[in-house]
């Protein structure tokens, strides 16, 4: 045996503790605790990596009477019970240290304690170190020349004789008799009384054992001391017993079967899937160099017709390609991914030098080739964000048909909670696989490098994984699928949805460039008389800019009072929210708001997108995320056109400058009060139906509910505050909230809240019924299946509790709103194919560019499909208008 091998010996009671009690409110799947289990777990693996062990062990105690409690029936007897949560994931703990690959020792009859020091004795003996894994002082007795304590609580410090000596103030061989004086009230070890930490270490140091203390007891200077010992010697013994680790007791240090191997990569997944571990997981799930697969690259022109020949024959592949960039109206193709069964992919490089043996194979000549495949709906597709690569393909002609799966889509379906729904993430939830990341192929931030400039054996696996992954989830897919009743959301809705999306972001929008420059410089006047007056009110020019200057000008020099301070650094905070508040005192922070809104929205949208123009199509093309939003509305990036302000006249500008095409007009269908119709459905409320039926304003109807027929409010006022109420109660807001919404008090906005449901009694019932059903089951869903998990519906924090109950009150209207319009969506892209364009999708508008002497009839068109498309118990209306830009199209 090697003199300088180490065992790490675990004492692994004192740990599971420690796990227990430093982790809080942490379950499991199944909805059990899992806390003691996550925080063992990170222990082993942290003192894996960074001791790097030869030998290692944990030791646990058996549950049982041991001789210690033969010795004093109440040793421990004052100890707690075990917590039943930390009973049930003893077993769970047992096996993360075997799937870990750390052994586990136990003795019957006999505590961890013993069991440890016994085996360090015995390696000892062997010519192996040993580290007591432990925070106890307990072990201090144990160490020696070859055998120390590491204690990981404090940093992990080790402990040697002369660490011991200076931690605990005697030498190691004199810790049992310091102990046996002082006693443990944990492990209800009497010792003497009267003698605690000081003075047992100053009597052992001084008379050098237990023994010898003993035989000259009666001799003590100190009072108090003398009478103690001598009248308590039989204790002191008794005490000295139960606190001394036994080093002699039936168990047999076997070092090959303590040698630490690693940790079973597959139980390890297995088991932290089973306890809901997810950032453990891609430790250890199996990856491309784990598994057997057959991807390779196509070179030759032979092995490229065999491939055509293979994707023609398939019936169904999947695919992807492989581009420079992620941004699909300006990327290009660096190569494609191709699978037809599970295991194999063949990757098709694009660059001219890739193709060594076939240069006259060009992109050109490979797209044209591949196209008549593509575009077969009878040859079914599937890939993981289809819609990037029917953009990136419809830019050069070819129009990707016979969709059968998209990968990402139903990830986003089964959770739409998730932080993202990469090929990697599902892969790895639902495969258990962890895919090549993006980033290890090419590198990050600065360094990162073009995927074009890498050699094409260092693509073909990263590339074979995009194509081979998607196959195999598309058929693990369906079970969980139809299981939670989303196939007929994903099949009917989402996958239709696709191509109507690519058709929208394609066309891109036409921008008046003009417009916005003379907007620009309109708004540039007005901002830099604002500035003017901002540093009149300041009586000081400064950065308008800085949260630190304006802080220090709004509550040093004019002495505000600070509302909130920033959770980082704790200053006082400049945010929208206190400025508003500031406002009602002193006029500048007012005026700083509207300086922030004009300056957003300069340079955000009025500078921003003349710049954005495609320079060969002219247009601005968005970005529509068709799994981002947890409602199922769809949101826009770069740049965001669903975030353009219309309260506000530059807000309302800026839609002026969305323009139509020569020769064509832009239709806006905008569905009205679509939510509260919604609503008015699922709570079946009978006076919210008919309300909606007579076709009644609902706002109006509101106002009489909640504040009678005598109010002596303004009508435009008392139709604001219904307005705001009926909303308000959509988005499940308190009248706390409300309260500062419509400027009463809170008392006030909760006798409007409870005049409310008294006037739509089964609104109040829906909420309740909402909410009861989702704190059973932990899901809300819309009218047609869509489902968001909200388990913080029983947290114990009470803020959190409220914003989830606010959420799961929420998301079913929201959700079927939005579900709704992709329905009309769906049914209006097939019934118009030709004859119009989506162009834009704004919450519940449509915005449409159609040629100028068709406009009247497909405004016609549009409203009557988008009022039919779904039969909800009130009907649905659309408002429509037609104009030359967005603005005088927008009713």
């Amino acid at each position: 045996m090697a003199s300088n091998a180490r065992l790490y010996l675990i004492d692994g009671s004192s740990q599971v503790y420690r796990a227990y009690y430093g982790i809080r409110t942490l379950t499991g799947p199944s909805g059990k605790s899992t806390n003691a289990v996550y925080g063992f777990v990170n222990m082993l693996r942290k003192l894996i990596t960074e001791q790097r062990p030869e030998f290692v062990a944990v030791a646990f105690d058996l549950p049982g009477p041991t001789f210690r409690s033969e010795l004093a029936p109440d040793y421990k007897a004052t100890r707690a019970p075990m917590p039943a949560d930390l009973v049930e994931q003893i077993p769970w703990i047992n096996q993360a240290s075997e799937a870990l690959g750390v052994s586990i020792l136990t003795c019957k009859g006999y505590e961890a304690d013993d069991v440890i020091g016994t085996i360090a004795e015995q390696a000892f003996e062997c010519g192996v170190t040993t580290a007591i894994v432990s925070p106890d002082k307990d072990f201090f007795q144990l160490v020696r020349g070859g055998i120390s304590v590491f204690n990981p609580k404090e940093s992990g410090t080790w402990y040697d004789a002369k660490g011991v000596i200076s931690k605990f103030g005697v030498h190691p061989n004199q810790v049992v008799d310091a102990l046996a004086l002082m006693g443990d009230s944990i492990d209800n070890v009497k010792g003497v009384p009267g003698i605690g930490a000081k003075g047992a270490h100053a009597l052992i140091s001084a008379h050098g054992s237990l023994d010898q203390l003993l035989a000259n007891a009666d001799r003590l200077a100190q009072k108090k001391y003398r009478e103690a010992l001598t009248a308590h010697a039989d204790l002191a013994r008794l005490s000295q017993q139960l606190v001394t680790i036994r080093r002699d007791i039936p168990i047999t240090f076997d070092a090959e079967a303590l040698r630490y191997r690693g940790a079973r990569r597959e139980r390890c997944f297995e088991l932290f899937s089973e306890l809901g571990f997810r950032s453990l997981l891609s430790d250890y799930a199996p990856t491309i160099t784990t598994i057997v697969k057959d991807y390779q690259a196509v070179r030759t022109r032979a092995e490229f017709n065999t491939l055509v020949t293979e994707l023609k024959t398939s019936g169904r592949f999947a695919f992807r390609l492989v581009c420079e960039t992620p941004v699909a109206m300006q990327t290009t193709i660096v190569g494609l991914s191709f699978a037809t069964s599970a295991h194999r992919a063949r990757y098709l490089p694009l660059r001219p030098q890739s193709l060594d043996d076939c240069a006259d194979l060009n992109l050109g000549q490979v797209l044209q080739t591949l196209k008549p495949i593509l575009e077969d709906p009878t040859i079914l597709k599937v890939g993981h964000d289809l819609k990037f690569d029917m953009l990136v393909l419809a830019r050069h002609e070819i129009f990707l048909k016979g969709l059968d799966a998209d990968t990402m889509i139903a990830s986003y379906l089964l959770d739409a909670t998730q932080t993202n729904h990469l090929l990697e993430t599902f892969a790895l939830k639902q495969m258990g696989y962890k895919a090549i990341t993006e980033e290890q192929l090419i590198g990050r931030g600065k360094r990162a490098l073009a995927i074009s400039a890498l050699p094409v054996s260092e693509i073909i696996d990263y590339a074979g994984e995009r194509s081979d992954l998607p196959l195999q989830l598309a058929d693990l897919i369906k079970s969980p699928l139809r299981k939670n009743g989303l196939e007929d959301l994903y099949r009917q809705v989402e996958m239709p949805l696709i191509p109507v999306l690519v058709e929208i972001e394609h066309s891109g929008v036409k921008i008046d460039s003009a417009a916005l420059s003379t907007q620009s410089q309109r708004i540039e006047n007005e901002l830099t008389t604002r500035r003017k007056q901002i540093f009149k009110l300041a009586g000081t020019e400064f950065n308008i800019n800085s949260p630190k200057q304006l802080s220090e000008i709004l509550f040093e020099q004019l002495k505000l009072q600070p509302v909130k301070r920033t959770s980082k650094t704790r200053a006082a905070s400049t945010a929208s929210e206190v400025l508003e508040k500031l406002s009602l005192v002193h006029e500048l922070p007012r005026e700083i708001l509207e300086w922030r809104v004009l300056q957003k929205l300069k340079s955000t949208y009025i500078d921003a997108l003349p710049k954005l123009v495609h320079p060969e199509t002219g247009r601005v093309h968005t970005s529509f995320n068709q799994a981002i939003t947890a409602t199922g509305r769809l949101s826009s990036s770069d740049p965001n056109l669903q975030n353009i302000p219309i309260r506000t006249e530059p807000g309302r500008e800026i839609r002026r400058a969305i323009v139509a095409k020569p020769r064509c007009l832009l239709i806006s269908a905008d569905y009205s009060q679509i939510e509260l119709r919604v609503l008015a459905h699922l709570s079946e409320d009978e006076s919210l139906i008919a309300s909606f039926k007579r076709g009644d304003d609902i706002h109006d109807q509101t106002a009489q509910k909640v504040f009678g027929s005598k109010s002596n409010l303004d009508p435009n006022e008392l139709r604001r505050r219904a307005k705001i109420i009926n909303y308000a109660l959509l988005y499940g807001k308190t009248a706390f909230t409300l309260a500062k919404d419509i400027g009463v008090t809170q008392q006030v906005a909760q006798k409007f809240i409870d005049a409310y449901f008294a006037g739509f009694p089964a609104v109040r019932r829906y909420i309740e019924k909402t909410l009861s059903s989702a704190r059973e089951t932990g899901v809300v869903k819309t009218l047609f299946g869509r489902r968001r998990f909200v388990p913080d519906l029983t947290s114990q924090n009470i803020k959190l509790r409220a914003a989830t109950e606010r959420i799961a009150v929420n998301m079913p209207i929201q959700g079927t709103a939005a579900d709704i319009l992709k329905y009309a969506m769906i049914d209006l892209h097939q019934k118009m194919a030709h004859r119009a364009s989506v162009i834009l999708t704004v919450h519940d508008e449509l915005l449409f560019e159609v040629p100028q002497e068709d406009a009247e009839d497909i405004a016609s068109l549009i409203r009557e499909r988008m009022e039919q498309v779904v039969k909800l118990l009130v009907p649905l209306t659309v408002d429509v208008g037609i104009g030359e830009n967005w603005k005088d199209a927008k009713i």
